[in-house]
């Protein structure tokens, strides 16, 4: 029997005789002795061939070399106390060869295995390319490793509590979930295709009125999206769960007990919250220009347009009166004289990138508050002096602040301007700390949005329920579009450190409110009946309240790890631009292929 758990040999283990098997990590020849470092999955066993005891052992040792597969019986004894390695479980023992069989030669990596977190500076796609030797890397089995304990962790709190994990289908439907899909083209059914399914969001409804009360399912998903640094092109995995009879509060109760008795035990990190903090989607818009923000800080943005009506200050004092305009404020309290004039200078650059003439800005140093805007606040001295005091005191300004504003009569401008600039300010002070996590529950997203077109559009899950029910959907429809995009979802979202990772809401069971809700956003009755009839006739069989959710496993794990890159803690990911160097796909097929399923490729 060969040994390959590692981490049972220890001083227990002394005088007995053992076959151990894996890869040479290192070896070491101190002339007359040669030690192997012998790794297995993760562990190393330190292997001795003295020349005294056994010439012939010691000259085949001397033509092993690193990542060599070998096989080796001998006798474990203590080392000398001097000798002891605290770092590694079988740090006081050693292995004294009598007996090596070579199993498998190796040619010299293309990379060093032994370059920690992150692979140091190996080229990603190079580490891709051969991503099974990029798996003996300490660091990448060790994460590896704990998403399987971490994954059969989620699987037996959810049983715990009377969840049954059910699969669904791969290959399914077209559904409108915000990316685009993965076609799959049918052979028996020429012209017909399936989609990759982007969520089991329909299944799991569907299992509702099957009478399944919980559901949960480590769910496989597909979406065509581009990749990111925190986002993975084609497949994933979800933490996915629906129940009945739940509503918001009830998840977010559950996602709360999951959060502190499941994933604080996988990070190193330190929650700063028993519980999650609530805000709106409104409140994290309007205050930290992001749905998903970074509360681990504070530096919130203010709204001040009322500072500038009649202000003299044209160009803000025009915006003032607008209804869907912004202008924003961040005061950065006792940090103005952090700030260089080319500091100043990469802000307005940041405020250019979104299309703003600039970012305003005003300084409290030692001889008072100024701010080149200052002159245009009045049409004299007297009441420049009145505006700059106003401003002062709404601000609650003291000595060594500095005040940002970002203005525009477009509010995605703004809030996509004000988000950026206060993740930079952060990183500026050094106010991130990474040994923090804070989870936000996001709640009340619209219902509607408008997309590049001007139409109206689902803002997320087109199956979920309208705060106010359709009664409010159809009072909006008579007014105009601007009502409908004030219509709320019961849509609910989780971020963590200005990372989104959890989405969900409560669903609306109702066939009728359904209909109403796609015809809003241009499907007509025949084309919802077509591609959700399934849907639409099991909820006219009875269907209980449901709820559900789905946390993004890549993204919380790389979060709970403090990685930098979502594509460390994936066995096989695409590179950044969706190609896998190992196995060179996306590829070619073969004309035979395409005839069976009844395509032909045509670029024109």
């Amino acid at each position: 029997m060969v040994e390959t758990n590692f981490q049972k040999i220890n001083k227990d283990s002394t005088g007995q005789s053992l076959t151990v098997g894996g890869f040479t990590h290192t070896i070491r020849d101190h002339g007359g002795l040669i030690f192997i470092d012998l790794r297995s999955q993760t562990e190393l066993l330190q292997c001795l061939i003295d020349q005294k005891n056994n010439s012939k052992l010691f000259e085949l040792a001397q033509n092993i070399h690193p990542e060599y597969v070998l096989q080796i019986t001998g006798i474990i004894r203590q080392r000398e106390s001097k000798l002891i390695n605290p770092n590694i479980p079988t740090g006081e023992v050693e292995l004294i060869a009598n007996q090596i069989k070579i199993i498998s030669t190796a040619k010299t990596l293309p990379f060093s295995i032994h370059e920690e977190k992150g692979a140091g500076t190996t080229n990603e796609d190079l580490r891709l390319k051969y991503r099974y030797l990029d798996f003996r890397r300490k660091q990448l089995k060790h994460t590896i490793t704990t998403r399987h304990q971490f994954l059969m962790s989620i699987r037996n709190w959810f049983n715990d509590r009377n969840f049954i994990e059910i699969p669904t289908p791969i290959l399914a439907n077209s559904s409108p979930e915000g990316a685009r899909d993965y076609l799959v083209p049918s052979r028996l059914h020429q012209g017909k295709f399936y989609a990759l399914p982007q969520s089991p969001q329909q299944f799991k409804q569907l299992l509702m009125v099957g009478g399944f009360n919980k559901y949960f399912q480590i769910a496989p998903c597909f979406r065509d999206e581009d990749p990111r640094s925190d986002r993975l092109i084609g497949d994933f995995y979800h933490i996915d769960s629906e129940i009945a009879w739940a509503d918001e509060d009830s998840i977010f109760e559950i996602c709360n007990q999951l959060i502190n008795e499941v994933f604080s035990k996988y990070t190193n990190k330190e929650l700063m919250d028993d519980r999650m903090i609530k805000i709106t989607y409104d409140e994290a818009i309007h205050k930290y220009g992001s749905d998903k923000p970074d509360l681990r800080y504070d530096l919130p943005w203010i709204n001040v347009k009322d500072l500038f009506v009649d202000s003299g200050f044209k160009v803000f004092a025009d915006l003032a009166t607008q209804e869907n305009s912004r202008i924003q404020a961040l005061v950065i309290k006792n940090s103005n004289n952090q700030f260089t004039r080319s500091d100043l200078d990469k802000i307005q650059d940041m405020g250019k990138q979104f299309e703003l003439p600039g970012v305003a800005y005003i300084q409290y140093g030692e001889d008072g508050p100024k701010s080149p805007i200052f002159k245009f606040l009045g049409k004299d001295e007297e009441e420049i002096s009145q505006k700059i005091n106003e401003i002062v005191q709404k601000l609650e300004l003291t000595k060594n602040d500095l005040v940002l504003f970002v203005a525009n009569q477009n509010k995605e401008i703004v809030q996509k301007a004000t988000g950026k600039i206060r993740t930079h300010i952060a990183q500026k002070l050094n106010l991130i700390n990474d040994n923090l996590l804070r989870f936000v529950w996001i709640h009340d997203f619209p219902f509607f949005e408008m997309d590049e077109e001007k139409n109206i559009n689902f803002a997320h899950n087109p199956f979920g329920l309208c705060q106010g029910g359709i009664e409010a959907i159809k009072k909006a429809k008579k007014q105009d579009k601007e009502a409908l995009l004030e219509l709320k979802a019961h849509q609910y979202d989780i971020a963590v450190n200005g990372f989104e990772v959890l989405s969900g809401g409560v669903r609306n069971p109702d066939p009728k409110a359904l209909i109403e809700v796609f015809n809003l956003v241009g499907y007509s009755t025949t084309e919802v009946q077509n591609q959700f009839g399934h849907m639409l006739e099991a909820y006219e069989y009875g269907a209980p309240n449901h709820a559900g959710f789905a946390w993004g496993i890549p993204r919380l794990l790389m979060v709970l790890l403090g990685e930098e890159n979502v594509r460390e803690v994936v066995p096989f990911p695409k590179n950044g631009s969706g190609i896998d160097p190992l196995t060179n796909s996306p590829s070619e097929i073969k004309e035979t292929q395409l005839k069976e399923i009844g395509l032909k490729i045509d670029f024109d």
